[in-house]
């Protein structure tokens, strides 16, 4: 019986980390392609003045649509993910997962609402309220006695990554030194998000080898 347990525990928690691995990694990549577009960009708006033409979207507009849609498709097998792993830990924390799994969704949600005209801030009002429950549930999962040792950890993590995001955030509206402080951030941000969720997938399942 505990065999099966830890077997669907690491199968889980394995395809969460991999969820957030591809997520996180293909944010990485669209801020990569989206700072090659804008220099891209510059160039034909410049080519283009000169040449007398009008200035048409050329990809960058694509590129959003296709960024969107792979967001949409991981996140989607996060939330189905999490759906399972909200019955495979105790029922004092499945409340805190099921909140992850909501405020995935809203952020899903925000995600396809922000390229939307006029009711796009919308999507920014979700992402904040998304940010908020996930902060919340991760602080009650560092500190959960019925939750694993080194999922604890993870959760730990998650949390101070969370942290670093908002504080780079405000301190990237400082001029000169407010962009590189939020990208030393954000760096530190990927790396506790990487490994939090690693430490999940690796800790033993509520009751195996940790009580």
């Amino acid at each position: 019986m505990m065999e099966n347990v830890q077997h669907t525990w690491k199968q889980t928690t394995a395809e969460l980390y991999k969820a957030v691995l591809i997520f996180t990694l293909a944010g990485v990549a669209v801020s990569v392609f989206a700072f090659i577009l804008s220099i891209t960009a510059t160039v034909d708006v410049v080519a283009a003045l000169n040449s007398g033409d009008r200035l048409i979207g050329r990809g960058y507009g694509v590129w959003n649509i296709l960024s969107v849609v792979a967001t949409v498709a991981v996140l989607y097998g996060f939330i189905r993910g999490l759906g399972r792993f909200a019955h495979e830990v105790k029922p004092a924390d499945a409340p805190l997962i099921a909140n992850i799994r909501t405020a995935t969704l809203l952020m899903l949600v925000a995600a396809v609402v922000a390229c939307l005209p006029v009711i796009g801030f919308a999507g920014g009002i979700l992402n904040v309220i998304g940010w908020i429950m996930l902060l919340i549930a991760y602080s009650n999962l560092k500190n959960s006695a019925t939750f694993p040792v080194q999922a604890r950890a993870g959760a730990r993590r998650l949390f101070i990554a969370m942290v670093l995001d908002v504080v780079g955030w405000c301190l990237g509206w400082i001029p000169f030194v407010g962009p590189v402080v939020k990208l030393i951030l954000a760096l530190a941000a990927f790396w506790l998000v990487i490994s939090g969720w690693k430490a999940i997938a690796q800790s033993e399942a509520p009751g195996v080898g940790w009580e």
